[in-house]
């Protein structure tokens, strides 16, 4: 702890010191033991599908010089899951309690730093927000880093600050820098901005421990520099991660804080209590730190996300995030005695509360599921029989959902098409979909896909049997050629129904007057359809017989403003819904998140701009209800 912090204060608070630290990193780790089997992570997969090696040399090779992360962390994976098997508690176990120890650390190093109330306030938010327990529990580089970095950062001060420089603290935090190199880049990166910071505190008699130090870690990282070389000239998240906006540091630390009035309050009521018993102190020196090694971090994987590769995310910026709270609880050292136990009380029964049951921490779902997924194809091959279903998944690798299903449903288990991200791989299903022979079509989905895949199944399998859903984030569907009374989709409106005999063209403008296009509605469809609820989606529908699969035609919806601007617009390719010579049936479904395009102009019409021979049938608006909604 901080000397010039304890005058007075520590007498009376130190008796209870040691009691709130045991309950606040208890409190840490229940919350972080708790529900360690729910399903991995697609980045946690990804890590385990790599570990499956004979040798040390194979798992470089293959395990981490081809990913895009030190190896830290999959070299530990590699001999735990060799020694402990691959079940989610048991893999996740060792990070969970290393969460733990990083909340310890965080309270011994801004006690040391500022107070023993900063400490314990730093260390409290640690231990209940679910930004840091999310990532103590998956077995990933973030949570684990946070300890990393907090016992470097300690044993930085001891080196640094305290009255003799010694040989042992020196080489801890040699080990612990290099731990944070070997962990992730961002955690390295803090290490590097931590070392370059203490030059400016470092005195005489510690300038051989402290250069040491470094030398010692960068010889101990020296083996893994050609494959950070490496890591530079892979594209990682940027391939898919976008740039962030100019916001994203709200963003961000609204997220952190769990998104919360509740939190945001809590954080109030401290700032308000530490203004009203201020005083000042030496200290400025540890603010300013804190301040580098939060805002550093982040504005370097800010402007290189701008500037060059996006690498930014949440998770990155865990590492420095302690010292942020450092900095926010620095003023706390003169709240009296008679204050600090009920405000921690206060500040642990409430941010509990807030994130258990509140936030729903343990009901989210945080993550693409594939244990559930993988239920599911499981269930259906079993109640439908797997040689009567035709199964397409959309995952990074197909290893994650076969994980979680035992040998014989492995091998039932076959899948069409394993990802699908637009483009050819629409047309690929599109093949699929229309010479597949099986009563039943599943598809599930573990990350973002394309929105027309679910029109173009419902267009051959019109009706949803079955279906599971994981917050939004994946989700597990059946589909039969049937239309029974089990679809779980059912029209329940018929907002417009138009046949080619009907279609009036006079009130049309003179540039649709003409074979490229084939008129349908136009109007407000709060005109039309004054009840429409959340549970129910638009669809609009066209049925046709065309000459040529590949028109290049479009069923086309799109909403305007009073001035005529478009503020919505979406289409549906043809080419992914006709066949030849046959009848065939086009649905594009608009998402009606926003009520307000119920009171702006909506046009739906076929636009035809190769001008192909098509001969529609009817096209329709109607409002599917969804029975599980």
């Amino acid at each position: 702890m901080n000397k010039g912090t304890l005058k007075n204060d520590s007498l009376d608070f130190g008796k209870q010191y040691n009691l709130w630290v045991i309950l606040i990193v208890l409190t840490g780790l229940i919350l972080r033991l708790y529900r360690l089997d729910f399903s991995y992570s697609n980045d946690e997969l990804s890590a385990l599908s790599r570990v499956g090696f004979d040798s040390f040399g194979e798992l470089v090779k293959n395990g981490f010089y081809v990913d895009g992360h030190p190896g830290g962390v999959q070299v530990f994976l590699f001999y735990w899951s060799k020694l402990f098997g691959m079940d989610e508690w048991i893999i996740r176990l060792p990070f969970a309690l290393a969460g733990g120890i990083g909340i310890w650390f965080t309270i011994k190093t801004f006690s040391r730093w500022f107070s023993p109330a900063t400490g314990l306030l730093a260390g409290a938010f640690i231990a209940f927000l679910a930004f840091p327990l999310l990532y103590s529990q998956i077995a990933r580089p973030y949570g684990i880093g946070l300890t990393i970095s907090m016992i470097m950062a300690w044993f930085w001060t001891k080196l640094l600050f305290d009255e003799k420089p010694k040989v042992w603290i020196a080489l801890a935090f040699s080990l612990s820098a290099a731990a944070c190199m070997y962990n992730h880049y961002f955690s390295f990166l803090l290490a590097l901005i931590a070392g370059i910071t203490g030059l400016f505190f470092l005195k005489k008699d510690r300038i051989p421990h402290y250069l040491g130090a470094g030398f010692l870690a960068a010889v101990l990282f020296s083996p893994h520099i050609y494959i950070t070389i490496n890591h530079l000239s892979i594209g990682g998240v940027g391939l898919w991660l976008a740039k962030p906006a100019w916001t994203w540091l709200f963003e961000h630390l609204a997220y952190v804080f769990n998104n919360s009035y509740i939190i945001a309050l809590l954080l109030v009521l401290i700032g308000v209590v530490q203004f009203f018993t201020y005083k000042k102190t030496g200290l400025l020196k540890f603010r300013i730190i804190s301040l580098i090694l939060f805002l550093l971090p982040f504005l370097i994987g800010f402007f290189y996300s701008r500037l060059v590769n996006p690498v930014l995310q949440h998770s990155v910026l865990i590492f420095s995030f302690p010292f942020l709270l450092g900095f926010i609880f620095s003023f706390a050292g003169n709240i009296p005695v008679k204050w600090i136990n009920p405000l921690l009380a206060l500040v642990m029964l409430s941010g509990v509360v807030e994130t258990v049951f509140v936030s729903g921490y343990y009901r989210a779902q945080h993550f693409g599921e594939f244990k559930g997924v993988a239920a599911s194809i499981s269930e259906w091959n079993t109640k439908y029989g797997a040689e009567k279903i035709t199964r397409a998944v959309i995952a990074n690798n197909p290893w994650y959902i076969n994980f979680y299903l035992d040998e014989e449903q492995k091998k039932l288990s076959t899948y069409v098409q394993t990802d699908n991200r637009g483009g050819a791989d629409l047309d690929s299903l599109k093949q699929i979909l229309d010479h597949c022979e099986t009563p039943y079509f599943l598809y599930a989905w573990t990350k973002p896909a394309p929105v027309e895949i679910r029109d173009m199944i419902l267009a051959r399998f019109p009706c949803l049997i079955e279906r599971v859903g994981f917050g939004g984030l994946s989700e597990a569907a059946l589909y039969s050629k049937g239309n029974d009374e089990d679809c779980l989709l059912r029209t329940s409106d018929t907002l417009f129904y138009l046949k080619p005999e009907q279609a009036d063209t006079s009130a049309l403008t003179e540039n649709v007057k003409t074979p490229e296009y084939f008129p349908g509605f136009e109007g407000k469809l709060s005109d039309t359809y004054l009840d429409f609820k959340s549970t129910g989606a638009l669809v609009a529908i066209c049925s046709l017989r065309i000459a040529d699969s590949l028109s290049g035609a479009l069923l086309v919806a799109s909403f305007h403003d009073e001035n005529g601007e478009t503020i919505y617009w979406s289409a549906a390719r043809f080419d992914l819904f006709t066949r030849e010579n046959s009848n065939s049936k086009i649905r594009l479904t608009i998402p009606f998140s926003e009520k307000k395009l119920l009171h702006k102009r909506m046009k739906l019409y076929v636009w035809n701009p190769k001008l192909k021979s098509i001969y529609p049938d009817f096209i329709s608006l109607v409002v599917e209800s969804d029975l599980q909604k």
